[in-house]
């Protein structure tokens, strides 16, 4: 009889433990929300990279911009020591056009300047605008200024 009672026993513990413990349908949903929460920490942590990425990408571009407005501002200066020069001719009548097209084209202080030797002949009169403080701001102007009208430059000092 002790054997039976200690079956009967371990039948009724067996079956309380069974009764008493977590169902099928509560272990899935447990799992279920358990899953849940990992994706939505997941999509949190997403979300805060592509953030990153995008701030990233935003500070790059401002820095692109920055230097870009950087290598085409200019300050025309009266008194600079740079000019941007856009030709040389042989003809003074020739250089006095282009530098009146220029100067119809309210660009400011377009000149022309007659340099060489009269002696042997070697007079080129040259063509040139502005006057500008640094020599950067110069290069700026003659790329701006080269970009618009299709034509090469050069950075000469004031004569």
């Amino acid at each position: 009889m002790k054997n039976v009672s200690l079956i009967w026993f371990l039948m009724a513990f067996i079956a309380v433990g069974f009764a008493c413990g977590e169902s099928e349908e509560e272990r899935m949903a447990r799992e279920q929300a358990r899953l849940d929460s990992l994706r939505i920490a997941e999509q949190a942590a997403l979300e805060a990279r592509m953030q990153a990425v995008e701030d990233s990408l935003a500070a790059v571009e401002a820095a692109r911009l920055a230097e870009e407005a950087a290598k085409t501002a200019y300050t025309f200066d009266a008194n600079g020591s740079y000019t941007v020069q856009l030709g040389a001719w042989r003809s003074e009548v020739k250089a006095n056009q282009i530098a009146a097209e220029w100067t119809n084209a309210e660009y400011d202080a377009v000149y022309v300047v007659r340099t060489g030797n009269e002696e042997n002949g070697d007079v080129w009169f040259r063509v040139r605008i502005g006057y500008f403080p640094t020599m950067q701001d110069a290069q700026n102007f003659g790329a701006e200024f080269g970009a618009e009208v299709g034509s090469s430059y050069w950075v000469s000092n004031r004569d």
